[in-house]
């Protein structure tokens, strides 16, 4: 058992306040794979929250102070495509969506387009770890075939890599199965256990019980030398059932049309324990004095009215008391990790899927678009060689992880990615915004272009390109090629709320057309080419 510093033990201590250890839920140890680690490889605690946003973080007091505070922050984070299955896929491959196909949270494109065999976890088991998964996998999980099958559905499938499997499911159960639960009923979720049998968790509140079944998977490995890699998935945010009493009502749009406004539920315990905090919508405060320079997708939505920011902040509140249990339960979880020894030779890192829309460009609520509060998550990351309370301004993706996870463990990944490993920045400091993020959403629901994704001829070969928006993020600018609509330019250093868009704006035609440029280098990139230096002028610093 690994020896704890004292200083950050008596931090954990000052910061949870310690109480009983939660009850067993019948977990046991993963099986040790055939080969062994290399010894000192750390533990990897890889914790990842659905739809927060950056802002966010203010109602999460533990994980400030026992991750963010003992390592850095990364405030240039991205998710690419800025929705649930695409930006996890992203996130298990280290490759944009073009590349792992993994376009939308429904069939055809979600769970079942993925290709599982290499990914993360069969990385870090090829290099000895045991590997565990708790928590949201893809969406669609349980009810479609798995990879690779075109009948059945995937109540029984583990993908590759995986020593312990306690991915929820979203459905595939048969009507009136004793088993039948949601990934989004927070009192009714219902996991694999390694595809054998399933574990309901019906009654028990399950940001709660993820919380719980770590800490016991923690306690069960640390006896164990071999380093193991825990991905912990809270649903949390993401609205979901039940509905409950202080829900916001739908409100009746100015066109007309009735709103749904959705929420997570939360325990009776945190209710209105922040009301004191939030007393405003993050978009409350959005207001663009003339909508008339946005394309088309955007345009179509109608102004937010009074009773649709009543909504936001009900909405607001909820999510952040659904986050206050989360935070709950990860300060639970490093004292864990503290109290079992763990905790100076683990990996922790800390981020959401996506960000979210809460009134910002008129959009009610959701994600998908490429806008600074869908496309911006947090990431937070403390471990061995990481410095404590340091700032990170270089770029992040979702592409990043799976590099920069190899960098940290001393492996190698087992197939071609598409980002860079962030190990040594994490470590030593930044280097510099060099490359441009590629954004690509949108898939379904527009027009497809009238080309393949490189931008070329359909008669040039290649896959008709189903993006609706392509972007380029550099440190300043945003850029959008709209499909069969008005494109978008953004100076976020003068205009960080998006208000006006430049696309027409004389002044701005250079850097327009250096956007451009750029974007077609990486639209269609593959590996390295994805992190293609952007044109000087582009760069920051300046090259």
């Amino acid at each position: 058992m690994r020896r704890v510093v004292g200083l950050v033990a008596g931090l954990l201590a000052m910061v949870v306040a310690f109480g009983q250890a939660p009850p067993s839920v019948g977990e046991r140890a993963a099986e040790p794979s055939a080969s062994a680690a290399a010894p000192g490889r750390p533990n990897v605690l890889f914790i990842m929250v659905d739809d927060m946003r950056d802002d966010d973080l203010r109602f999460m007091p533990q994980v400030r102070a026992l991750i963010r505070d003992q390592g850095v922050r990364f405030r240039n984070s991205f998710s690419p495509y800025p929705l649930c299955c695409p930006a996890r896929a992203s996130v298990l491959s280290g490759r944009y969506t073009h590349n792992h196909g993994v376009y939308t949270v429904y069939e055809d494109y979600g769970f079942h387009a993925f290709d599982d065999r290499r990914t993360l976890a069969t990385m870090l088991q090829d290099a000895g770890y045991a590997n565990v998964y708790l928590g949201k996998y893809l969406n669609r999980y349980g009810f479609d075939p798995p990879p690779r099958a075109q009948q059945g559905n995937s109540l029984r499938y583990v993908p590759p890599g995986w020593d312990m499997w306690r991915a929820s499911l979203d459905g595939g159960f048969a009507p009136g199965s004793p088993n039948a639960g949601s990934t989004y009923a927070y009192y009714d979720t219902t996991l694999s256990f390694n595809g054998k049998t399933f574990e309901t968790l019906a009654g028990r509140y399950q940001t709660v019980a993820y919380g719980e079944i770590a800490g016991n998977i923690v306690r069960n490995r640390a006896p164990s030398p071999q380093p193991f890699l825990l991905y912990l998935s809270f649903t949390a945010p993401h609205s979901g059932g039940p509905k409950e009493d202080d829900d916001p009502r739908p409100t009746r749009l100015s066109n007309g049309e009735l709103y749904d406004w959705k929420t997570p539920a939360r325990p009776p315990s945190v209710w209105g324990s922040l009301d004191s905090v939030v007393l405003e919508a993050p978009g409350a405060s959005w207001r663009d004095p003339d909508f008339s320079d946005k394309p088309g997708y955007l345009r179509v939505l109608p102004p937010l009215r009074p009773s649709d920011h009543r909504a936001l902040l009900e909405v607001t509140r909820q999510r952040a008391e659904a986050l206050k249990v989360v935070d709950q339960q990860v300060g639970n979880l490093m004292r864990t990790l503290a109290d079992t020894g763990e905790l100076d030779q683990t990996l922790v890192i800390f981020t959401s899927d996506n960000g979210y829309f809460l009134g910002e460009q008129r959009m009610r609520l959701g994600k998908v678009f490429p806008h600074e509060v869908s496309l911006r998550v947090p990431l937070l990351m403390r471990g061995p060689g990481i410095p404590a309370g340091e700032t990170r301004t270089d770029p992040f993706t979702s592409v990043d992880f799976l590099p920069t996870i190899a960098a940290a463990t001393g492996t190698t990944p087992d197939h071609r990615v598409d980002g860079v490993s962030m190990w040594r920045v994490a470590r030593r400091g930044d280097v510099g915004w060099t490359r441009g993020i590629l954004t690509e959403t949108g898939a379904l629901g527009h027009p497809p272009r009238n080309t393949n994704e490189a931008g070329e001829p359909l008669s040039s070969g290649g896959r008709r390109d189903i993006r609706f928006l392509l972007g380029i993020r550099t440190h300043r600018y945003l850029f959008v090629d709209v499909a069969h609509q008005r494109d978008e330019l953004y100076d976020l250093r003068r205009d960080p709320r998006e208000y006006r868009n430049l696309i027409d704006v004389p002044r701005y035609a250079a850097v327009r057309r250096s956007l451009r440029r750029a974007l077609a280098d990486i639209r269609a990139c593959r590996g390295r080419a994805c992190s293609t230096a952007l044109p000087p002028r582009l760069q920051w610093p300046p090259a």
